[in-house]
Parts: structure tokens; C-alpha cells; sequence
């Protein structure tokens, strides 16, 4: 009985090589890497930034695809946006800090701020659209524990 709890599913092909799939963003597109000292660090610079939030595909398809369309989603926004990535043993501690309900999701900073963040895969115009919106947002109070980011239009 004890064997039956103990055992997990293997990860799928997807999950085992989800690691070098951010190796390439972050060699290849000039994306910083962060952990927990360096996200503090990547925050407190200033200008705007974004960091994509990852999880691990087996739990959260979405992370490989919104990890595809990264580099084109910056480069939609045109505005040079400081960019960052973080794996999903790093990402998850960030949940609660930002009230975020779920991962992946893209975590919008300026000048040591919060701005907003984007939950999950989108449709591209709409991607493009909220992006846009985040870009325009000033810096704001991180939403309560337990809540989701609310991306408000306006």
C-alpha cells in the first residue's frame, strides 16, 4: 500500500524538456533567469518590466505555450520592456505575494512596484491587447491573498 502512494505519474516528454526550452529564452533573447534574490533585484530596477511566471507543463499545459510566444510578445509591445523568466520552483513562491490564482501568468513591475498581471494563455489580439493596457497602468497595491489579479480597461 505504501508503494501505491508513493508513486507519480512520470513527467511527460513536454515537462522534461520544458528546462531547455528557458535555457533557449534566456540564452537566445537576452531574457534574464531570475531566483528569489534576483526577482527582488529585477523589481526593484527601474523602468518596466514583465516576468513570466512559469509552472511546470505537466501541471499547467499553458506554461510551454505562453513560453513559446514570450519573445513575440514583447517585441508586439515595442517598448523594450525589461524582461525575466522564472522556473516553477521559484515562480510558485510568488502566488500569494501577488494574489495570483494560478500559473503561468505574466507579472507586470515598474520602478519597484506592482503594475498588474495576466493569468494563463490568451488569444493573441487579446495577449497583445491586455499587454498593452499594463503598459498604461500606473503602479498599484498587489491584490489581496487569494485573489487573482483584476485587469481593469479604461
Amino acid at each position: 500500500m505504501d508503494a501505491a502512494l508513493a508513486w507519480k505519474p512520470p513527467r511527460s516528454a513536454m515537462s522534461k524538456n520544458f528546462s531547455g526550452l528557458l535555457d533557449k529564452l534566456v540564452a537566445r533573447k537576452g531574457i534574464s533567469d531570475l531566483d528569489q534574490a534576483g526577482f527582488q533585484a529585477f523589481m526593484d530596477a527601474t523602468g518596466a518590466g514583465v516576468v513570466l511566471l512559469t509552472d511546470e507543463p505537466d501541471t499547467a499545459a499553458e506554461s510551454w505555450d505562453i513560453a513559446v510566444i514570450f519573445p513575440e510578445l514583447l517585441a508586439a509591445t515595442g517598448n523594450g520592456l525589461r524582461a525575466a523568466v522564472m522556473r516553477p520552483e521559484h515562480a510558485r513562491v510568488l502566488l500569494t505575494r501577488f494574489g495570483l490564482g494560478r500559473l503561468p501568468a505574466l507579472l507586470f513591475l515598474r520602478d519597484g512596484g506592482y503594475v498588474g498581471a495576466i493569468e494563463g494563455l490568451r488569444d493573441w489580439s487579446e495577449f497583445v491587447a491586455e499587454c498593452a493596457v499594463m503598459l498604461q497602468k500606473p503602479v498599484s497595491r498587489v491584490p489581496s491573498m487569494g485573489r487573482g489579479a483584476v485587469i481593469h480597461q479604461g
